[in-house]
Order: C-alpha cells, then sequence, then structure tokens
C-alpha cells in the first residue's frame, strides 16, 4: 500500500474523477443562517465498511453559468464571502462504520455587518484509515500510532450562506430546449433578479397529466449570478415521453432558509419538445 503526502493527496482529489463521498452520509447538505439562527448541527455518519478520517475545510466557491462550481480567489463584484464569519467544529475526526458525528457551525454577523448574502462552502475529504490506533494525516504522530493510508480521497461539498437583512429575489425562465450537441439533455434558461440565492427543485409535467414525467432536486442560483442553463439529463424513458409533446417546467422553492416563500412557484415555462 501506497503512503501519500498530504498534499500530493489533495492534489489526487482534485484531479480525479471519483464520485462524492459515497461512505459518508451528511444532513442537511445545505446550510442558511441568519443573525437570528446564526448556528446549526450537521450529522455525519459513516456508512462504509471500513474506518475512515475526514478532514474539514472552509473554501470559497463561485458559480459558472452552467452551474458548476470552481474555486473562487479574490472577490469579485457582487461576491461577498462567508469564510471569515464562519466557525465550526471538529475540524477532522475519525468514524467506525455506522458510527455518527455531530458537527456544530456557528456565524458570526456583528451589528455592522452590511445586509447581504455570504457564501462559502464546506469541503469534507475521507480517506480509509490503517487498523490500531489513528491519526490525521499531516498532524505530529503520537507513539504507536500509524498515519492514514490515503488510498481513494473522496470529498463532498456544502454550502453555507448567511444572510443578513431584508433580502428578496425574483426568477424568470425564459427559454427550454434540447441540447444541440446532446439529445438527451434538456437546458433550462433561469434568470435571478434580487438580494439573494434562490434554492429549488424544477418538475416537467406533460399537458393534461398532473404528476410529473421527470423531477431534478436541489437546483441553486448563487449571488452575484443572474443567470443560469440548468442542464437535466433525461433517461431514454422519459425522454420517449416527453418528445413531441407540450410540458411544463415549473421550478419552486425549496429553500428552507426562506419559509416564507416555502413551496412557492418562483418560475415556469411551458415548451414543445
Amino acid at each position: 500500500m501506497i503512503r501519500f503526502p498530504i498534499a500530493a493527496a489533495l492534489i489526487a482529489a482534485i484531479a480525479a474523477p471519483v464520485p462524492a463521498a459515497a461512505e459518508l452520509l451528511v444532513a442537511p447538505t445545505r446550510v442558511v443562517l441568519t443573525p437570528e439562527a446564526r448556528s446549526t448541527e450537521l450529522v455525519l455518519v459513516n456508512k462504509g465498511t471500513e474506518t475512515a478520517a475526514f478532514r474539514i475545510n472552509i473554501e470559497n466557491r463561485r458559480m459558472r453559468e452552467d452551474g458548476s462550481l470552481e474555486d473562487a480567489g479574490e472577490a469579485r463584484p457582487g461576491e461577498q464571502f462567508a469564510d471569515d464569519k464562519l466557525r465550526y467544529s471538529p475540524r477532522q475526526l475519525v468514524l467506525e462504520p455506522g458510527a455518527r458525528q455531530v458537527m456544530r457551525i456557528m456565524a458570526s454577523a456583528p451589528s455592522e455587518l452590511a445586509p447581504g448574502e455570504y457564501r462559502s462552502h464546506l469541503r469534507l475529504m475521507s480517506a480509509p484509515v490503517s487498523a490500531g490506533t489513528t491519526q490525521i494525516a499531516g498532524e505530529p504522530a503520537a507513539d504507536n500510532s500509524l498515519s492514514i493510508e490515503l488510498v481513494a480521497i473522496r470529498s463532498i461539498t456544502i454550502p453555507v450562506i448567511l444572510r443578513v437583512g431584508a433580502l428578496d429575489a425574483g426568477v424568470t425562465m425564459d427559454a427550454a430546449a434540447m441540447a444541440k450537441d446532446a439529445p438527451d439533455q434538456l437546458v433550462v434558461r433561469l434568470n435571478r433578479s434580487g438580494t439573494r440565492s434562490t434554492y429549488g427543485d424544477i418538475s416537467l409535467t406533460v399537458a393534461g397529466e398532473k404528476a410529473p414525467a421527470w423531477l431534478v432536486r436541489g437546483v441553486a442560483i448563487y449571488t452575484p449570478n443572474t443567470s443560469r442553463d440548468v442542464i437535466v439529463p433525461l433517461p431514454a424513458d422519459v425522454r420517449a415521453k416527453l418528445t413531441g409533446k407540450t410540458v411544463r417546467i415549473d421550478y419552486t422553492s425549496t429553500d428552507a432558509g426562506d419559509p416564507a416563500n416555502l413551496g412557492r412557484l418562483l418560475a415556469s415555462l411551458t415548451a414543445a419538445l
């Protein structure tokens, strides 16, 4: 078994096309804090069959127009990061198979903090550990301890949003069409306005039917982005059901951080597919 330096492991984690941490269950997967509710808890459960270690960091990321995220350096106009306003504990842990750990996240919102939405992301990185006494890789070793074997690093990223003041958001949907270079993908164009991000589900319902034929959960448009092309992969049976039909496309809020609008229809469009 090859033992990697922690820096090399981090690079490998970014470059390798590995899935999100399949052995780590995290709930919730999105956090919204306010000056009135400035702390919350995450529950982490190791669903794998091996003891695993997890290192937790705060990162700043920005959303591209296609909805993917990239690392962000200096803040651009309209971007407000929350990294210097967040505290969390623990920062690293080791979980036996089936074990669970509660993680606490707290936000600092001083009275002089300007109204707006501040966002950063928690990144949880995992790696199986050797049997016996363990330590987090990169930390000083104690007597009789074993280093973590960084065999297959996987990670999951969770947005942490701090909302200050009375914020609002509006959404319009102005286009929906099958992608020219990918006939199994529907591209839905969303436009955001206002002072906060949006979060919701996109449903596709054939005209005359009540139940959606397809549902995409957890579609966000982060500030300061004003538009997003949502790429919706369609399985062959769903695509066959929608082709040639008039379809209603709805974007409905599932933002628990905005309870007044939870379940509200944010935008809708009828299109012939």
